[in-house]
Parts: C-alpha cells; structure tokens; sequence
C-alpha cells in the first residue's frame, strides 16, 4: 500500500475550503451560521449548509488523519519516538509560524475585529487579540506549546485543533507498534470507547480512521453504495447549532445532537464521507485531478493563514466598503482568491523546503537509532 492516495488530498483540500469559507461568513454574515446565531435563516438548516459547516470539516480532518498518519507510519516502521517528535515539529513549527504573522496582522490592524464584530453582531469574532497584542515571544510560546497545553489560540483560533491531531497521531503510532491487523483494530476500538466515555467524541474520528485504513489495507472495504454513503455523510454534517429544535429531534440524546460540536454525528459523518470518497471511482477521479491536488497541496497552509487574515484585511477592507450585497460578494471572492495565492506561496516556498528538512532529519534520527544500537551490540 506505498501509493499516493492522491484523493484523499484532494478531500484535504475541499475541507479546508469549506472551513475557510465557513470562518468568513461567521464573521460577515453570522445570520447564515447557527453556530453563531440560534435561529439563523432557513437555508442554513438546509443540506446545503454543508459547503460551510467548518465543524464537520474538521471532523473529516480528524478522520482523514487517522487513516493515512496510520498509513505512512506502517511503511516507515520507525520507532515511535521518532514518529512523534517529527509529528510535533510538522504541527508546531508551522503553527509558530501562523502565530507569528497573526501577531504582526494584529499589530497593524489591533481593533478591526471588534469593530466589524459591532456592525455584523458576530460572537465569533471575539476570539482573537484586540486592542494591546501580546508581545511577539507570546506568540512563539503559543504555536510552540501553548496550543498543545491549553488547547487555543487567541492569535489563531483555529489552532485549537493541533491538540487533538498531536494526540491522535500518537494514538496511531501507539496502534502501529502492532504487527497483527487484529490487534491493532482492537487497540484502535478500545481508544474509541475511551474516547467516548470521556464525551471526547471529536477524538473518536481517529480511531474511525484507522479502522477505514484497515479495512482499506486487507481490501476488505465494502464497496456497497460509496455515493449514497457520501451523500448521507454529508446530510450529516449539514446540521449544526440549533437545527435539533428547528427540525424536532431536540428528543436526541447529547451525544447524537448537532447542538453538541463535539458528538458523535460529525465523527460517522465523516468516516462516511472519507469511505465514499475511498470506493467511488467517480470520486477518486475527481479529487486526484488537477485541481484536486492542487487543493491537497495548499491545504494546510490555507487553514493556518486564514483566520488571522480575517481577522484583520478582511474586517478592515469590510469596514471600508460600501454595505451591499454586490460589494460582499465581491469581497468575500476577492479575499478567497488573496488566501489562495498567499497559501500556494508558503506551500511552495515555505511548507516544501520544510518538508525536505523534516525528512532528513527524520533520517539523522534513524541513523543515530542504528549507530546506538550497534554500539550495545558491540559491548554485548
């Protein structure tokens, strides 16, 4: 299984669009995001409000990690120790490096939040830095360590994620210490009911993940249905904030309640999205072409690069338009493309020689793994 799973990028890539997409019009138009605002417009408990549900997004993230961080550390069978600490660099370095350009973004522009936030009512447009900004070592220590010790970022809020993708990696890598397919389901299944039981259902996505890839790996993955599988994901994760009571099924228990970020609806919605997009030839087609990979690519630069962005270029150049629906428009493509062209940028510029880094030292590690072992062998 050494392939590029090129459509599972291609996925990557969707999902981060959506999560942009999402963040925007939390803080344009909160009246469009029942996470933001109970009882937003209709269309926003419709199953067109997937295209900007960021929860589920991330959800589909979680599980896609599960999958191919299981995946490439199966074929490289290093020790887990050096699985972690290059998994904590690839997170954290970059994230510093977010934290970094949150904070000169909110230095030049320290009060464009709460401004726009007053015009638009927008809740969530409170979780940033306003007014005096924490010096730039705060913003070093936050994508450093703070972010995996407290869980959040008031530079960067979106990298309250790198916890959950730090700690289900090492779930992973715990599980590929087992040889046996079986084994490594059962460990992967006992990691879920703890996850569970300690109501972390975002953490459950995971597990679910590498269960897909197992079942993926043995060729055992049903191929039954994959598009209605997608579509009824998706129907899933269409549903946040209050849609239980506007739809009647407030009756659900918590765990099965869109009002409820962290249940369990959005981790099976999401492994059925990945398993749709894993058995659909169609799909496979579409998410490893051209503008799939491209998407795949830039992935993760966008997500780091776009909330500060928002935060800050985007509330200021809101503030300075005119209010009309044509001029929204209009900004919200405008900013699309700008976080687009500056995310290629870093990917090309930035992420790869970074990648490169990594995995050379990735094999300084393993060197000094083998030099240490041999020398106890010689002693032996």
């Amino acid at each position: 299984m050494s392939e590029r799973l090129d459509h599972l990028d291609g996925l990557r890539g969707v999902a981060a669009v959506a999560v942009v997409i999402f963040h925007l019009m939390s803080a344009l138009t909160p009246w469009l995001v029942p996470e933001q605002q109970p009882g937003a417009h209709w269309v926003a408990y419709t199953p067109f409000a997937v295209l900007w549900n960021g929860t589920f997004a991330v959800s589909v993230f979680f599980v896609l990690s599960g999958f191919v961080v299981t995946n490439a550390t199966l074929r490289k069978s290093d020790p887990i120790w050096i699985d972690v600490v290059i998994r904590y660099l690839r997170l954290a370095i970059p994230a510093t490096a977010s934290t970094l350009a949150a904070w000169s973004l909110l230095s030049l522009f320290p009060t464009s939040a709460t401004d726009l936030a007053a015009l638009t009512g927008s809740p969530w447009l409170g979780w940033t830095y306003q007014g005096p900004i924490p010096n730039p070592a705060a913003a070093i220590y936050n994508g450093m360590a703070g972010i995996f010790l407290t869980g959040g970022s008031f530079f960067n809020n979106v990298l309250w994620t790198m916890r959950p993708e730090l700690l289900g990696s090492i779930l992973c890598f715990a599980v590929c210490a087992f040889t046996r397919p079986r084994s490594r389901l059962a460990v992967a299944l006992g990691g879920a009911v703890i996850f569970i039981a300690l109501r972390r259902y975002d953490y459950v996505c995971f597990p679910l993940g590498i269960v897909l890839r197992e079942a993926w790996a043995a060729r055992r993955l049903p191929s039954a249905l994959p598009i209605s599988a997608l579509l009824l994901g998706l129907l899933i994760g269409s549903q946040s904030g209050d849609a239980a009571r506007q739809l009647g099924l407030d009756w659900l228990p918590e765990a099965l309640n869109p009002e409820k970020k962290g249940g369990l609806l959005y981790p099976l919605g999401a492994m059925l999205v990945v398993y749709g997009c894993l058995r659909s030839g169609l799909l496979v087609t579409w998410l490893s072409g051209r503008a799939g990979r491209f998407l795949g690519a830039v992935s993760f630069p966008l997500y780091l690069i776009h909330v500060p962005l928002i935060d800050t270029v985007v509330a200021e150049a809101y503030l300075r338009a005119n209010q009309h629906a044509l001029a929204l428009v209009c900004l919200v493509a405008g900013s699309l493309l700008l976080m687009v062209a500056i995310a290629y940028a870093a990917e090309r510029w930035l992420e790869r020689p970074f990648l490169g880094l990594l995995g050379r030292l990735r094999r300084r590690l393993r060197a000094i793994r083998i030099g240490r072992r041999d020398m106890r062998g010689a002693a032996g």
